[in-house]
């Protein structure tokens, strides 16, 4: 089937070689006259007989209205891949193109060649729009939302004011934290809080593909590139033109992906595996890692350069055992979610219950709770559920320790515990709930300083914040009496 370009330029010389290059290409070709082309014109041109597939436009236009005629086409559906021709050397005027929400722009002088490829490629990415509104129309079952970002926490606070202050520009970013810290959810809130929230966010994760198959899922591959490249294929850096790219994993990717992907973010162009043209793209990059990348760059297996340039803002997300405060609100909302589906409706849970999910350490962050939540849900044989409906790694029971109110809680197997284990869990506790001022953790245990940091000392407890150890040694006659 023949696709339809709309040509709008003043240069009736161009516009002659244009079309009869175009026509030539298997492509139905309509000339415009600008400047007497306005939204009007243009949009009934376009209704004439087949909807055009593409625009090309004359830009900035002579009476100013280059912008205007690109917004009239924004509302149309489909809407048609846009390509600006700009004079000689204003690469500003194919920058605002860009800006007003045109797919590329081309300089002049240019060869006829030249546009078509950019042609080619705007309406490819025009299909791909279309593939994923038809793909968005698909009614899905419903899952519940994400909540890893949710939460009171001065900890969580601080993250979300981060993130609204890097979401007003384009900015590369790099989130760290532990797995299932809500890395992925802190990017799609920073591309949805950005200008570029109307483009796509296209996520990529690094460690799902080996290097050979990620190399060409990040940049695409020409026909022929490699044995089964029976087509063109464009990748996900040109997939998110004016958009995100979230680099998830990073740390994963090899040495020789990492350099390819180190140009696209310095130069933001690249080729296509088997390719020769340089593309270049609009693209803001959001990477993550749950890696110690300073590390890997000591042992060779990250570029130092290329991590000076993921981490222009870095982000670091706090595991869920140092904001145990958003605990119960998770759960609150968890419950309400996955109870919806459930025949009790919403369950009710019980204290015991709640301070076991306080008193345990989630290794797995929010995701490990979301999953306990829903599974204890699924699980569950009435409107109740108890510490057994979590199916927690161990069986449990809860040790606490009051104080003026507040409660410590520990999650402990029920036979061959250890002493020195309870002791330092509930150490742990406090030092995390007072900020780690020992004075106010000792307050909270019924203890002297003192005590405290001889225990400190004893069971090797340390943390980045202090300034030195203070610990002393305690009198060896003096009884150690329990912590509760």
């Amino acid at each position: 089937m023949r696709r339809r370009v709309v040509l709008v330029t003043t240069d009736s010389h161009v516009q002659r070689r244009v079309a009869d290059h175009l026509s030539r290409k298997g492509f139905v070709v309509q000339t415009l006259q600008a400047p007497d082309t306005g939204p009007e014109e243009l949009l009934a041109a376009r209704g004439r007989g087949k909807p055009a597939s593409a625009v090309v436009l004359e830009f900035p236009q002579p009476d100013g209205r280059g912008a205007e005629l690109i917004h009239a086409l924004a509302p149309v559906n489909p809407r048609p891949a846009l390509l600006a021709l700009c004079p000689h050397g204003m690469i500003e005027a194919g920058v605002a193109a860009l800006k007003e929400g045109a797919d590329d722009y081309l300089l002049a002088p240019f060869d006829p060649e030249e546009l078509e490829l950019k042609l080619e490629r705007a309406l490819e990415q025009r299909q791909l729009r279309e593939e994923l509104e038809r793909m968005r129309a698909v009614q899905l079952p419903a899952r519940p939302p994400q909540r890893e970002l949710t939460g009171s926490s001065p900890l969580i606070g601080k993250v979300r004011k981060r993130i609204a202050l890097v979401a007003r520009g384009s900015a590369t970013v790099l989130i760290t934290g532990e797995t299932g810290t809500g890395k992925e959810l802190a990017a799609t809130a920073i591309h949805e809080a950005s200008p570029r929230r109307h483009r796509r966010i296209v996520k990529v994760n690094c460690a799902a593909l080996p290097d050979p198959l990620l190399e060409s899922e990040l940049f695409g591959y020409e026909r022929g590139a490699f044995t089964g490249a029976e087509q063109r294929r464009i990748g996900r850096f040109e997939e998110a033109h004016q958009g995100t790219i979230f680099l998830d994993e990073v740390g994963d990717m090899q040495v020789r992906t990492q350099a390819k992907v180190l140009r696209a973010l310095q130069e933001q162009e690249f080729e296509r595996l088997g390719g020769t043209r340089p593309i270049r793209v609009d693209v803001r990059v959001i990477a993550a890692t749950n890696q110690d990348l300073r590390e890997l760059i000591a042992r060779g297996r990250f570029r130092e350069d290329l991590f000076f340039r993921l981490n222009v803002v870095p982000i670091e997300l706090p595991p869920l055992r140092e904001r145990r405060e958003d605990i119960p609100e998770l759960t609150e909302l968890y419950l309400e979610e996955f109870g919806a589906g459930s025949p009790w409706g919403k369950p009710r849970m019980t204290p015991r219950c709640l301070e076991a999910l306080m008193a345990y350490s989630w290794p797995g962050n929010v995701r490990e709770l979301c999953n306990t939540l829903e599974r204890a849900v699924l699980m569950s044989e009435s409107d109740e559920i108890d510490v057994h409906d979590l199916g927690l790694p161990s069986p449990a029971r809860v040790i606490a320790c009051s104080s003026g109110g507040e409660a410590l809680v520990l999650h402990l197997p029920k036979d061959g515990v250890d002493h020195r284990d309870v002791e330092r869990e509930l150490i742990l506790q406090a030092l995390e709930r007072t900020g780690w001022v020992q004075k106010d953790a000792a307050r909270l245990l019924h203890m002297s300083r003192r005590k405290l940091n001889y225990r400190i000392q004893r069971l090797g407890i340390s943390h980045p914040g202090w300034r030195r150890n203070r610990a002393r040694a305690a009198d060896p006659a003096e009884e150690d009496p329990d912590i509760c």
